[in-house]
């Protein structure tokens, strides 16, 4: 008998992959090449100079720490190697403030520290990175980069379908930009992929649907087959941005703006009833909008209620759970666009769904 895979657990299920990327303001990403065990830190060579308080402060700031590599062949751990020693080219660090839909573009910094013994002492300002722009020993990161989920030591799924997608990429005009990375969430969606600095979710990436993503996005687009979400957007402005962009057909990566919650959910049977107000540029040529008066906003009823899971939604998960429906109510144009341009993050809700 086949082991129990929950991603094709969730395939065979039919569930939706739209509005499940994970809430993540800010992303650090740390070169670790040897293995990572199932706390990728800490279980890692990593772990030797890190300990939780150091993970827990980076989340207190909103930080998701990754370990990264882009090597497809691991270093045995305790290897001298690994730990990037001067004269191996070192230990690669990049730190991401993402794009956020209607406001900021998304900003990312890198540095190269002699191993992994220096990164606690390098990421120790990472809000002051964001702050100054140009701090010491930090130079600003303008590439791409499509991080792949392979941790099969905390879900087996993302080695199975991960492992295939990146080994495919990195022999691809994608491999400079291609990276191995430690777990991203959404097991049951593998393979996923990250872009980043826009920081946008992609799952069930096998390698054709993987190029396909990176086609898309090449050409400032969103594949929405593939589409999870943007990661900062809660789970339920997720799902409003991707009814308005599938219903009116706007793929465009800077389509839509802002999403803002209308009112307060309201409650009753079992299920929620949501409204948004989602801001676009369906009114320029090419989606994107320049001024106010491009703008076109939309007012999106989508109702959540919850489905139970007849099998756990990760490899080593539990039994009687249930993941979240979502199911569009009523998608209108907006005659009050005074409020539509909104960036996500005023008077919206936090990316927690």
């Amino acid at each position: 008998m086949a082991p129990f895979s929950c991603a094709r657990a969730a395939m065979e299920r039919s569930e939706a992959i739209f509005a499940t990327a994970s809430g993540v303001r800010r992303w650090l990403l740390v070169e670790v090449r040897g293995p990572w065990g199932h706390n990728a830190a800490l279980d890692s060579d990593l772990g030797d100079f890190v300990d939780k308080a150091w993970l827990a402060t980076n989340k207190e700031r909103g930080i998701r720490t990754l370990n990264v590599r882009r090597n497809l062949r691991r270093a045995s751990a305790g290897d001298s190697s690994t730990n990037g020693r001067a004269g191996d080219g070192g230990v690669e660090l990049i730190y991401i403030d993402p794009a956020v839909p209607g406001g900021r573009a998304g900003r990312a910094w890198h540095r190269v520290v002699d191993g992994l013994p220096d990164v606690a002492a390098a990421t120790a300002d990472l809000p002051g990175v964001a702050r100054s722009g140009e701090p010491e020993g930090w130079a600003p990161w303008d590439r791409p980069l499509t991080l792949v989920c392979t941790h099969g030591r905390h879900d087996s799924c993302c080695a199975t379908f991960g492992r295939p997608t990146i080994r495919h990429l990195r022999e691809s005009r994608w491999a400079d930009s291609a990276w191995e990375t430690s777990h991203v969430g959404g097991d049951r969606f593998a393979a996923n992929l990250v872009l980043l600095p826009d920081s946008l979710y992609f799952g069930r990436c096998d390698p054709e649907s993987a190029e396909a993503v990176l086609e898309a996005y090449e050409d400032g687009r969103i594949h929405l087959s593939n589409y999870r979400g943007r990661s900062t957007l809660g789970f339920t402005q997720q799902a409003a941005e991707y009814f308005v962009r599938t219903e009116v057909g706007l793929d465009r990566l800077d389509a839509v703006g802002g999403v803002h919650r209308l009112e307060q959910p309201k409650q009753g049977d079992g299920a929620s009833t949501l409204r948004f107000r989602v801001a676009t540029g369906r009114g320029t040529a090419d989606g994107h909008p320049r001024s106010i008066d491009d703008v076109v906003g939309y007012d999106v009823t989508l109702e959540r209620t919850t489905q139970p899971s007849p099998t756990p939604l990760t490899c080593k998960g539990n039994d009687g759970v249930s993941y979240p429906v979502y199911r569009l109510v009523d998608l209108t144009e907006s005659s009050e666009n005074d409020a539509a341009d909104r960036p996500a993050g005023e008077g919206s809700t936090a990316p927690t769904g």
